[in-house]
């Protein structure tokens, strides 16, 4: 396992300096190699330092995005025991969606909701925040912690809310769709230096509180009935980790975008990886995972001239891996 961990975090490590190094190639004729140019040794620390100035804001809100999202898919699973379920599936990206598109077309995309970042931040995050904890209170204590009930109310929901997002969305001018499209689509062009440090102590929170957690999900995973006979509250753990869940992916969706196949492709091939159930090692390996994905997919889309996203190729190998995952699961 040390191998495989050590293996993983050397090809994070790489994809981080490719990404570092992206800046470098697009600004090669104008910045480094001006021969014409008599401060073309100041030009260069010049790039330099913007590439440690932002990039490094952009790296860390890119790590903090793939830890995250690897901690909710994997608890989130662990509740549900089923390894192609998403969180996605209780409609946090439709929320996101909803709310975006409701702030642009009822106040224009110039409005401060939209033009702030750390406003429109706060108001991502509460919202979504809000709205799946309210969920999980009113259906998980009425109906003695039945977390199936729970993915059918919230895909219903995410219908609704594409739906309503949809109907706004061609009643708005297209300029303002185009924000739209901006505001919801995966991309460090929406990363905000405040908002990474805004997100990093609530990120290194929910770190902490898993790791004092590990060994109760070790113990969840093995299923309700067992759970209870050897000591674990389940109601109760699952309704902290539920809305750990909820917290972390609002922080991702908010910072960075949605990212719906990302814990679904690193989890299970973490999983893969490590045939055991020890959630500590699961999380390790699956951050690096989703660092190695997020990070070199970014950097694979910036050279090619931002001609997609890096949620286009996502998207498309998390359907296929995830039709995969269904006829093996079925097979077996």
């Amino acid at each position: 396992m040390r191998r495989k961990i050590l293996i993983w975090s050397l090809l994070s490590v790489l994809s981080i300096l490719i990404y570092l190094t992206v800046w470098m190639i697009s600004q090669y004729d104008t910045i480094i190699f001006n021969l014409n140019d008599p401060d073309r040794s100041q030009r260069f620390i010049t790039a330099m330092l913007q590439i440690f100035e932002r990039r490094t804001f952009q790296v860390i809100a890119l790590i903090l995005s793939s830890v995250l999202i690897v901690y909710s898919t994997l608890s989130f699973q662990t509740l549900t025991n089923n390894r192609i379920i998403t969180p996605s599936l209780l409609g946090f990206d439709s929320i996101y969606v909803v709310v975006q598109t409701t702030i642009v077309y009822f106040f224009s995309s110039v409005s401060i909701w939209i033009l702030d970042p750390i406003l429109n931040f706060i108001i991502s995050v509460t919202f979504m925040t809000g709205i799946t904890i309210l969920m999980f209170r009113t259906v998980l204590k009425k109906n003695k912690n039945n977390i199936l009930l729970l993915l059918l109310i919230g895909m219903v929901i995410s219908t609704l809310a594409s739906n309503y997002a949809q109907f706004l969305q061609i009643l708005m001018d297209p300029n303002e769709f185009q924000t739209i499209s901006q505001l919801t689509s995966v991309s460090v062009v929406n990363i905000n230096h405040p908002l990474t440090i805004i997100t990093l102590p609530f990120a290194v929170f929910i770190v902490i509180y898993f790791l004092f957690k590990t060994k109760v999900l070790d113990v969840m995973s093995l299923g309700e009935s067992h759970a209870k006979n050897l000591g674990v509250d389940y109601p109760k753990e699952s309704m902290i980790q539920l809305i750990m869940i909820s917290i972390s992916i609002s922080l991702v969706t908010a910072l960075v975008g949605p990212l719906s196949f990302l814990g679904l492709i690193a989890v299970n091939i973490a999983k893969e990886l490590y045939k055991k159930y020890h959630h500590l090692e699961i999380l390790i390996l699956g951050s690096l995972v989703a660092i190695v994905i997020l990070v070199f997919g970014q950097s694979v889309v910036e050279l090619l001239g931002f001609q997609t996203t890096v949620s286009t190729f996502m998207n498309l190998a998390g359907g296929i891996y995830m039709i995969y995952l269904i006829v093996k699961e079925h097979q077996t």
